[in-house]
């Protein structure tokens, strides 16, 4: 891979309504205490790799924060692939021998053999809504500010290792592309109905009406659909979080890829150690 260290400039700022993703490197603290050397070439492997899935999700990188990054993309769609691809990206990466030795790095697998968890564990959270937009002359990029911002940094905050964290008001905008999506192939299949000289009348004009609630159900990812995502995914509630300074509580959501689904056992299991405050309950 080739190694970029700065953001990628021919990509254009969204502006409007979008989604803000945050990331963050978990236990990034000990492990630069435990081998500097080794959490050196990580991180470059790391930023490359954020750098590079940004890039080809249509992202716009903002600015990094420490080992973490901010993102902004244009739909919701693309922001979910983003976060999809960054978990199945870590497990394969040629992460330091150095890092695989120290306990946050180790190979993790579920009962079954399958790796959860390998090197370098991150998590991200996401939001949509419109922010506000201010070119800033320091980073010479366009920044985001706001209520949109604050919620989705604050979200990060109670998002485990490999999680997905995502506000209620982002499902509902997937929940809606994915409704488009529906609707153009539908449109697109009686088009070529109509064009073999069947009695089809494809509609020429047709627009997802807003979603108004939320189906979790509906919020699946299907590989013929070929405007989602590519992977099979699942969302679970996570449940409802207050945070310090925002008014009311904010109705959280967790995606999980289904390569990783036993993920959802290890979070079961964190819940319940000793000291540790994991945030997935059992029912």
């Amino acid at each position: 891979m080739i190694r970029s260290e700065t953001p990628a400039r021919d990509t254009p700022p969204p502006l409007g309504r979008i989604g803000i993703v945050f990331t963050d490197v978990v236990k990034s603290t000990n492990i630069w205490e435990k081998d500097p050397k080794a959490m050196i070439e990580a991180m470059k492997l790391h930023d490359d790799m954020i750098r590079g899935l940004t890039v080809a999700n249509e992202g716009y990188e903002v600015k990094q924060n420490g080992d973490g990054f901010m993102i902004a993309f244009p739909t919701a769609t693309s922001a979910v692939q983003f976060c999809l691809d960054v978990q199945e990206k870590l497990l394969d990466e040629h992460w330091p021998n150095e890092i695989l030795k120290l306990p946050p790095g180790q190979e993790t697998k579920d009962s079954e053999g399958h790796v959860l968890f390998r090197g370098l564990q991150l998590r991200t959270s996401a939001h949509w809504g419109e922010p506000v937009n201010k070119w800033n002359e320091v980073i010479q990029r366009m920044d985001y500010l706001g209520p949109v911002v604050n919620r989705a940094a604050r979200f990060i905050q109670v998002t485990e290792g490999g999680q997905i964290v995502v506000s209620e008001e982002f499902l509902l905008q997937l929940q809606s592309e994915m409704e488009m999506a529906r609707r153009q192939t539908e449109a697109q299949e009686e088009i070529h109905t109509a064009d073999r000289g069947t009695d089809g009348h494809p509609s020429h004009e047709r627009n997802a009406p807003a979603a108004a609630s939320l189906d979790l159900r509906s919020l699946r990812s299907q590989r013929e659909q070929k405007k989602l995502t590519h992977q099979q995914f699942e969302i679970r509630p996570l449940g409802d979080y207050e945070f310090q300074g925002l008014e009311d509580p904010h109705k959280l959501y967790f995606i999980v890829p289904c390569s990783l689904e036993g993920r959802v056992d290890h979070w079961h299991q964190v819940a319940h150690v000793t000291g540790v405050k994991g945030n997935v309950r059992s029912s």
